[in-house]
């Protein structure tokens, strides 16, 4: 005959094998809660100086179109290129920094850097061509680059993503 007995169903995991998970890098520290003012701030002004990344991009594309030296033309896809990427790291870590993990916080900080990094470069290609409107984006973009850095150095944001 057949046992008819079945195994006691497992209630919280059906793999008993594998170990708890820890707190993963991508995990919300702090579910439910608003984040602090400080971080809301920073969110807001991490994407307006996305926007004056992509304000850069589209400056260094117009200049293609207008037509500059063959020799620059490298270095306006460069930059082109550099300025797109940051606008979208910006927004990116806009998510990663409302969820609080402190691996996440020092990335974001990470492309804070390369984002004042890529103004720089603006400025150096405005000076080098000699353009204004470049120029300007380029001092819009390294001022908000500037804003942004500082602002991840908060103490409400320290707490926010501390360990």
């Amino acid at each position: 005959m057949q046992d008819s007995r079945t195994s006691p169903p497992s209630a919280s995991r059906p793999f008993s094998v594998v170990p708890a998970p820890r707190q993963s890098l991508l995990a919300a520290r702090h579910p439910g809660v608003r984040p602090p003012l400080d971080v809301r701030q920073t969110c807001v002004l991490m994407c307006v100086a996305a926007v004056g990344h992509l304000l850069v991009s589209y400056r260094a594309w117009a200049l293609l179109d207008a037509g500059v030296p063959a020799a620059r033309t490298a270095d306006l896809w460069l930059l082109i290129s550099l300025s797109v990427l940051v606008a979208l790291g910006l927004v990116v870590s806009v998510l990663a920094l409302r969820r609080a993990g402190h691996a996440l916080w020092r990335l974001t900080r990470l492309g804070a850097v390369i984002a004042f990094g890529t103004a720089l470069y603006a400025l150096y290609q405005a000076a080098v061509l000699a353009d204004t409107w470049l120029m300007l984006a380029g001092s819009g973009a390294a001022l908000l680059s500037i804003t942004v850095n500082i602002a991840l150095l908060s103490t409400g944001i320290r707490s926010w993503c501390a360990r």
